[in-house]
């Protein structure tokens, strides 16, 4: 019932961004200001990012179109209760960066080609961001190759805290395009714990060939990521579904990684589902519950992601879909 709620969810999305008519505007820039609202602006970054907020409380971007950026498409630093919703970004060095900020919400957004490099190249990154209510939600995310130069993490939660009862969500994305060349020591369409962190979860996610793993954790304490769905075809650097290792040079414990659906072919067509680095960490719980060989492919998404024309309908329904 709840993988149904998300699908319905994100094809609600997709129709909000129907028929949307866009004012032309310059790269914005705001500090030191509370109730920003930033609504359906069209802006082309070019060398600045496309929205930076420093110091910003109470915070709403919704329905703007950001683009051709050789920086950010959306950068906040040091602000609270953020909502970004319902925006088109594309072209950009990384999606949306949220710097040592409170309460950041990035729901039913649309990622198209993440440039990086790295370390940039994320769609959504949170870098030192804390609870309360703190989630990447719902978003869509599509690296066309040769087109997205350097995507890396696609989704990543960086030395971010949540809280117990309140883990720092990451639920409900559709990710298709990763990382295909080895520019970094390996990325991922999702990536919990990195450099540590606590109180994080991702579930019910889907990920096609999402990079050099579909989907990781690297460290932290209280990590869950379960439910998801991760499908790679062998790309040029591709090699495992689901991993855990400690690479953070903090503890990790109580780490489940459960319940997942996963079919990897790596860069020689081998079948690489899952690994877990025993050199760094314990098996995470629930380790023997994960589908390895699941019965899915690269039609668990829709053929299209988002209508490129902004004057056009929302695609169809999501084939072959699973429920829990």
């Amino acid at each position: 019932m709840k993988k149904l709620l998300t699908i319905i969810l994100l094809l609600l999305a997709t129709v909000a961004f129907a028929q949307r008519k866009y004012k032309p505007g310059s790269p914005i820039v705001i500090s030191g200001r509370n109730n920003v609202n930033i609504n359906g602006y069209l802006i082309t970054g070019g060398q600045s990012n496309c929205i930076y907020l420093r110091d910003c409380s109470n915070v709403h971007i919704t329905k703007c179109k950001l683009k051709d950026s050789k920086k950010v498409g959306i950068l906040l630093e040091n602000c609270q209760n953020v909502l970004i919703d319902s925006c088109y970004i594309t072209n950009v060095q990384t999606g949306v960066n949220a710097k040592s900020s409170v309460t950041v919400k990035v729901n039913h957004n649309y990622f198209r080609n993440m440039n990086g490099p790295f370390p940039a190249g994320c769609a959504v990154q949170f870098n030192n961001v804390s609870a309360p209510a703190s989630q990447i939600n719902y978003n869509r995310v599509e690296n066309i190759a040769g087109e997205a130069e350097h995507p890396q993490d696609l989704l990543s939660v960086y030395k971010s805290n949540g809280l117990p009862g309140d883990s720092i969500q990451v639920i409900g994305n559709w990710i298709r395009g990763g990382q295909v060349i080895k520019d970094s020591g390996g990325a991922a369409g999702i990536v919990l714990g990195d450099v540590g962190g606590s109180y994080q979860v991702a579930r019910y996610n889907v990920v096609i060939n999402g990079g050099f793993v579909g989907m990781q954790v690297q460290g932290g304490s209280h990590i869950k990521m379960d439910h998801n769905t991760i499908y790679s075809s062998p790309t040029a650097y591709s090699n495992d579904g689901l991993s855990y290792g400690n690479y953070s040079g903090q503890p990790s414990d109580d780490v489940e990684i459960s319940y997942n659906k996963i079919r990897f072919f790596n860069k020689n067509g081998k079948e690489a589902d899952s690994w877990w680095d025993s050199k760094t960490v314990s098996k995470p719980k629930g380790w023997e519950t994960n589908i390895q060989g699941a019965d899915i492919d690269d039609k668990i998404l829709p053929d299209k992601l988002h209508d490129d024309d902004d004057d056009a309908h929302g695609h169809g329904r999501r084939r072959n879909g699973d429920k829990h």
